[in-house]
């Protein structure tokens, strides 16, 4: 890439425009100072920076108010940059130009380190659909002392079994809930089955996507799987703000059981307002407070009231 990067940026109140990285930097923000000017509120007056040096490229986040996003995750440093990459700034997408490289990986999860082979081949069978494996999987953990373990893996099997309109139904989310805080996030992405949403490829006769996380096909990263039925990455997300960014991709998503959550908090508008508290991107909720945190969505400004 020594002729240098390409950077697509489209969104709100500006036209599809390319910008040409080479050796050296340019700015983006809400400010008309800066060499890539992003005008909407949800964009800082010094928002990023992107960096060339000897054909390496990088995106920086300068401490801005709502962060930055790369492929869906949030910026806690500088990360490097490729063709077909994908960078969120508030309400606005900035396409890496190019078709054939993958989309670089932010901070790949690390998988979860079976204890011995027998967990090994246990995991592995549970992840290729052998839902049989999971009765298992829950005795071996039990015989070795890991009670939480067996009984989220159980609890978790007892749930998928039962009708909407169980009456302990409530009382065993709650229980799953609290078992999985105690339990290490690796591993709940390894056996967890939540529902996948925003899928838009569904049958026209399903109210959703009929699979659930543990039906998927497994991939070369440990949150992600693939959907054989809408041909779609799915992608296992362990906060709402993190499940919206890539929502708002048009990609789907499993929401870990520990993301707090509110009425509507996966569906668009995407990039409309923003927690002046906790920087989540928040849709259109419909008070005036955060659904996440609480915090007020207004600010005081010195004439009247202005929504962040």
């Amino acid at each position: 890439m020594s002729g240098g990067l390409t950077i697509i940026v489209s969104g709100p109140g500006r036209s599809t425009a390319k910008f040409t990285v080479k050796d050296g930097e340019l700015t983006i923000g809400r400010a008309d100072s800066n060499d890539i000017v992003l005008p909407n509120i949800s964009v800082s007056r010094r928002h990023a920076r992107l960096v060339a040096n000897g054909g390496v490229y990088l995106i920086i986040d300068i401490v801005s108010t709502n962060g930055t996003y790369l492929n869906g995750r949030r910026l806690m440093g500088p990360a490097g940059i490729a063709p077909s990459d994908l960078i969120h700034i508030g309400a606005f997408t900035l396409e890496i130009a190019g078709e054939t490289a993958e989309r670089t990986q932010v901070r790949p999860l690390q998988p979860f380190e079976a204890r011995d082979a027998t967990e090994a081949a246990l995991l592995g069978a549970i992840g290729e659909g052998d839902d049989a494996n999971r009765q298992v999987y829950g005795d071996w953990l039990e015989e070795r002392g890991h009670m939480r373990e067996a009984e989220f893996i159980r609890l978790q099997q007892t749930l998928v079994g039962m009708v909407p309109e169980a009456p302990e139904l409530e009382s065993s989310w709650q229980r799953l809930r609290a078992l999985a805080a105690a339990l290490d996030f690796r591993w709940r992405v390894r056996v967890a089955r939540p529902a996948i949403e925003q899928c838009e490829d569904a049958p026209a006769f399903e109210l959703r996507c009929p699979k659930d996380w543990g039906s998927l096909a497994l991939t070369d990263r440990e949150d992600v799987r693939h959907c054989s039925a809408c041909k779609k990455h799915v992608y296992y997300c362990s906060t709402v703000p993190e499940a919206r960014s890539h929502a708002s991709l048009g990609e789907c998503v499993a929401l870990d059981l520990r993301a707090m959550r509110w009425k509507g908090d996966v569906k668009p508008p995407y990039g409309v307002a923003y927690c002046p508290s906790c920087h989540a991107d928040v849709g259109r909720p419909p008070n005036l407070e955060c659904p996440r945190c609480g915090a007020s969505l207004y600010r005081e400004v010195m004439v009247g009231r202005l929504i962040r």
